[in-house]
């Protein structure tokens, strides 16, 4: 009897079908978002996978590597463009794994992938009131800044104690940048919630018309007309918490000098009174501080968990600067242990160990810290970057990680550098930073793009092969790019000042042309664009055109030079629409530094105009014996005004907003209109300037000390060209002369015979070695 029911049980299991107990299909999405307390994720696909439907979903998460439904879990959900699920009460400061689950009819799981995370510190935003209402205003204010304040500590690191006072006489609510700052609440209850509350905190915050980077333009995409920052918020960490709460991809969070949109809150209409409204505006407040908003004076940033580290693992730093070893380098020790970068590959790096670092993470402070493989020394700051033994970690030790916004290398293996910055307790902290000849040392921290030898690449070992062989091809694009600029210089009419000019610069570029053929070499492709560079100086130090039309056009080295999105490469910012830059009732000196040019004369050209005032003030001062313009074009110490905006009116229209003047004629009168005329050649300004000696520098750009009242200057298409050891301003090298009273026998005519007496008539002479005209 029992061998007959074991048979029974055997063909009941057997008729089972497998389908009970299939697995879920769960796909988590790879963004998410985390506070001090909570944490939030997405589901992208739940499938049932042939088996019973899907009776649970949600999210679990734990402490350790792999958590399951059997951990902590949570189906609490909010809707945004899709559902949101998120997690309360987690511990502040703390490592935690979650993932997305599904569980079916019959109990059975499955997960997606797992997500690592670190919690915030736990925010401390506080307030005091003056409770200066009626009882019910109080009532309404109390409870809207306790809930305000409880979000922001739970959802940032942020500490801030904000002072609040009752103003009838405040129309809404403001509130001012501070340590501590004060906050006005008026009698409107419309503006007693918790939404606009959190609004008026976040110009406490920073968001706010002063000297935050919200107000400046490197996290700006542009500048309003008082020079206050406006525009798409240009940093990373906002954009990406907005792709994941708004289940979207390229969110750019937009602003003028003192609002910001979306989940601004800028107003009564925008307060919805919803958790996702209000926990995206304090999310956004977190995100904002880490990009670089400084929410405190002593504060230049949120330190945060952006570089995904495990304890064990070797890590090779890279500079990001192709003039600091970004090809070639690697940071090192020397034998006798101080920091250098130092050529070698990343097969080489591999086999040296002081070469590598263990990075490690302290959840308290949001700090990493780098502790060198070889020598077990720790990387620290005091006064001056060195390695040092350590029992215990010391602030010195702690390093503040920010990720660069620009790519290095393209496609999917493409990488971010990271500032390593010392904290030091206000605005202007040290960094690591790459300089000339390997050396390493500290820079003030400089937020902008430009700023290549203050950040690194931070790789695993198949990382840096990886990056390596990707830098391969980017450098040879680079190179090619290089190439397709200095080639058609040896096409400009010219001769030749030093003998074997043409062709040591034609086998300079066969050379470097073969090797980017031939080689994968990386070390040795790393100095091709330095070679190219190089033989185009020697080449134009050798020649001069013959062609005073056709000058040599340097303009490919300047930065950004016809201004197409931002005013990066330029010493500051402009406002920059329809690919030209404004300045507007505000005084400037837009300029950069061209370096490693040969000797001889130049002229710095642009396209641009002042209007110096309204237009009918500018073309009754065009009219007059001073046209009021105060912009100067310049290069090195020479300087010329640049044309009017009256200096090529238009007797009709071309095209966007335009001025009329003088009954009959046209100027631009927007960014669009001046675009147009720029497009069409007009407002062209030119200066002849000189380099004293090869290898020189030039400063060049555009200045003024004086933009009064209306007072506009536009610009586009900066130029550089060369002339050699011809004078664009005179090529005859004859000049004018008035007759001075002056020493006789240094005069001489045509036919070299000195001049016994000053000439008493006009005609063609030598004085002091040039040819003059006598008037």
């Amino acid at each position: 009897m029992e061998l007959k029911k074991l048979f029974s049980t055997i063909l009941l299991l057997t008729a089972i079908p497998c389908t009970l107990f299939a697995q879920p299909s769960v796909t988590g999405d790879t963004r998410f978002a985390r506070g001090a307390t909570m944490a939030f994720g997405r589901i992208k696909s739940i499938s049932a996978n042939g088996g019973p439907a899907i009776a649970k979903r949600g999210f679990c998460i734990a402490e350790n590597p792999n958590p399951t439904v059997d951990d902590s879990v949570s189906t609490k959900m909010l809707s945004s463009n899709g559902t949101i699920y998120y997690f309360v009460n987690l511990k502040p400061a703390t490592k935690y794994y979650m993932r997305a689950y599904a569980t079916n009819q019959s109990g059975v799981t499955g997960y997606g992938d797992v997500i690592k995370f670190y919690t915030l510190p736990k925010g401390n935003v506080t307030y005091w009131y003056n409770n200066g209402g009626d009882d019910a205003a109080n009532t309404r204010i109390n409870n809207a800044l306790t809930d305000a304040c409880n979000i922001f500590s739970n959802l940032t690191s942020i500490q801030k104690k904000f002072n609040v006072g009752y103003s009838a006489g405040t129309p809404t609510a403001d509130c001012y940048y501070d340590d501590e700052p004060w906050m006005n609440m008026g009698a409107n209850s419309s503006y007693q919630r918790t939404g606009t509350i959190m609004h008026e905190m976040q110009h406490g915050l920073g968001v706010i018309p002063y000297t935050t980077q919200w107000n400046k333009n490197i996290l700006r995409s542009g500048l309003n007309g008082d020079g206050n920052g406006t525009g798409y918020w240009l940093g990373d960490r906002v954009s990406e918490f907005l792709d994941f709460w708004d289940n979207t991809t390229g969110s750019r969070l937009n602003g003028d000098y003192q609002h910001m949109w979306p989940y601004g809150i800028n107003g009564a209409h925008e307060d919805d009174g919803t958790l996702k409204t209000y926990y995206a505006n304090a999310m956004i407040g977190q995100a904002l501080g880490e990009d670089g908003l400084e929410h405190r004076s002593n504060t230049f940033a949120e330190p945060c968990y952006l570089f995904d580290q495990e304890d064990n693992v070797k890590y090779y730093l890279k500079n990001e600067s192709d003039e600091r070893g970004l090809y070639t380098s690697y940071l090192t020790l020397t034998n006798t242990g101080a920091l250098k970068w130092k050529t070698m590959s990343s097969a080489e790096v591999q086999q040296n160990d002081s070469a590598a670092w263990y990075i490690t993470f302290t959840p308290d402070n949001q700090y990493y810290q780098f502790r060198n493989v070889a020598t077990g020394k720790y990387l620290t700051y005091s006064s001056a970057f060195m390695l040092m033994n350590r029992e215990t970690i010391t602030n010195a030790d702690n390093f503040h990680l920010m990720k660069g916004r620009v790519d290095v290398g393209s496609g999917s293996q493409a990488k971010r550098g990271y500032w390593l910055i010392h904290p030091t307790g206000n605005l202007t902290p040290n960094c690591l930073q790459a300089n000339a000849n390997g050396a390493i040392g500290s820079a003030t921290f400089n937020i902008a793009n430009t700023a290549t030898a203050q950040r690194w690449l931070i790789l695993t070992a198949s990382e840096a092969e990886q990056i390596e062989a990707n830098l391969v091809e980017d450098i040879k694009q680079k190179t090619t790019d290089v190439l397709s600029h200095i080639k058609p210089l040896a096409e400009v009419p010219h001769t030749e000042r030093v003998e074997g000019a043409n062709q040591a610069f034609a086998d300079a570029i066969s050379s470097i042309e073969s090797r980017i053929a031939s080689s994968n070499n990386i070390t040795e492709l790393g100095t091709l664009t330095d070679e190219a560079t190089t033989a185009a100086l020697n080449f134009l130090s050798g020649v001069s055109p013959t062609d005073l039309s056709k000058p040599f056009d340097l303009s490919y080295l300047l930065i950004n030079a016809t201004l197409d999105s931002n005013s990066d490469g330029w010493s500051v910012a402009a406002t920059i629409s329809y690919a030209c830059a404004e300045f507007y009732q505000k005084t400037f000196d837009f300029n950069q530094i061209v370096k490693n040019l040969p000797a001889g004369n130049y002229q710095v050209g642009v396209q641009a105009f002042q209007r110096p005032g309204s237009a009918a003030d500018a073309y009754t001062a065009y009219n007059s014996d001073n046209d009021n313009v105060t912009v100067f074009l310049y290069g090195a110490t020479k300087a010329k005004k640049i044309k009017q905006i009256c200096a090529e009116m238009q007797t009709r229209k071309l095209g966007g907003n335009e001025s009329t003047i003088g009954g009959n004629k046209y100027v631009p009168n927007n960014m669009e209109a001046a675009s147009i005329y720029f497009k069409k050649g007009l407002y062209q300004n030119r200066v002849t300037t000189s380099v004293a000696a090869k290898g020189g520098q030039l400063k060049m750009g555009l200045r003024t000390t004086k933009m009064d009242n209306s007072y506009w200057a536009i610009f586009d298409n900066f130029q550089l060209y060369y002339f050699g050891d011809v004078d664009p301003d005179n090529p005859t090298g004859i000049v004018e002369h008035q007759v001075k009273q002056q020493t006789a026998d240094t005069w001489f005519d045509m036919q070299g015979r000195r001049i016994q007496q000053l000439p008493t008539r006009s005609g063609l002479y030598i004085i002091g070695g040039r040819k003059v005209i006598i008037k």
